[in-house]
């Protein structure tokens, strides 16, 4: 493995791990709005109602399978879009087009659905645990459960809606914060701020357009009542709730989609640059 390749993979997994701690919290109100609408109606009502049966702590709920995966997630990513962009672009990667970098980006999209659904599975069964809960399950508990009474494929129960939410969005993900960098840089502005501005456009764009499937994920994964298919949920939740449901949990979802981008961005750029100043 060459020292650009594990630079990326450093830099990538230390921004990946700083975004995923900073923004778990509203994640954690985001998937319990989505799951349970009911309970937890609102921002402010979630976040509450949180705090008042369960304290910091439960807003935390969940954290460690996808802090835990960071690294491999990293690994993937990169190993997925690096290749697709040059495959893509053979003779000058710098000169993509936005149609290059949209393919590239759904590739690695596609890739990460590997790492996202098993990890997505046990953090959102973790989060919709609440203090109300008759039975508390440890991650090693419920990964042994899940194993033991569907296989290993039952890890991967919801990939075909994790997919259809993270393709195409992390192919626009890539495009936006592409083409807003550069604009950023022709027009000469500060690098800072045009890396943050862009990450958590970037960011908002992507999971503001994806919000219905991730709706359809969340229950998915959250409710073993619910029809195992990705139609069958959507089909589910339309008829007996409407289509207003499907856009569960748009305010922390945006709110955590621009933060966590923009933060994530800006400190994998300055590790690299601390890294190349250094080397």
């Amino acid at each position: 493995m060459s020292t650009s390749v594990l630079q990326d993979l450093f830099s990538g997994s230390l921004a990946g791990g700083a975004g995923c701690i900073l923004g778990h919290p509203l994640d954690t109100i985001k998937v319990r709005m989505q799951a349970n609408p009911a309970q937890f109606p609102t921002l402010a009502q979630s976040i509450t109602r949180t705090l008042a049966h369960e304290g910091v702590k439960g807003l935390f709920k969940g954290l460690a399978p996808p802090l835990g995966s960071i690294a491999i997630y990293q690994a993937v990513c990169f190993a997925s879009f690096s290749p697709a962009l040059s495959l893509l672009t053979p003779f000058a990667a710098s000169k993509a087009t936005s149609n290059h970098l949209f393919l590239a980006g759904c590739a690695s999209g596609l890739a990460t659905v590997l790492v996202t659904t098993p990890t997505d599975l046990l953090k959102i069964k973790l989060q919709t645990k609440t203090a109300a809960t008759h039975h508390q399950s440890s991650i090693k508990q419920m990964l042994l459960s899940i194993i033991k009474n569907e296989g290993l494929t039952g890890l991967y129960k919801g990939a075909s809606a994790t997919a259809i939410r993270d393709t195409w969005s992390t192919g626009l993900y890539f495009v936006v914060y592409h083409t807003l960098c550069r604009r950023g840089k022709e027009e000469k502005y500060n690098g800072d701020l045009v890396e943050l501005v862009a990450g958590g456009v970037a960011g908002m764009t992507a999971w503001g357009l994806c919000l219905p499937a991730d709706v359809v994920k969340t229950r998915l994964q959250a409710d073993n009542s619910l029809k195992p298919t990705w139609l069958g949920t959507l089909s589910q939740i339309l008829n007996n709730e409407g289509s207003g449901a499907l856009f569960a949990g748009a305010a922390p979802l945006l709110s955590r989609a621009f933060f966590v981008n923009a933060v994530t961005f800006w400190t994998y750029e300055k590790v690299n640059k601390v890294i190349n100043n250094n080397g």
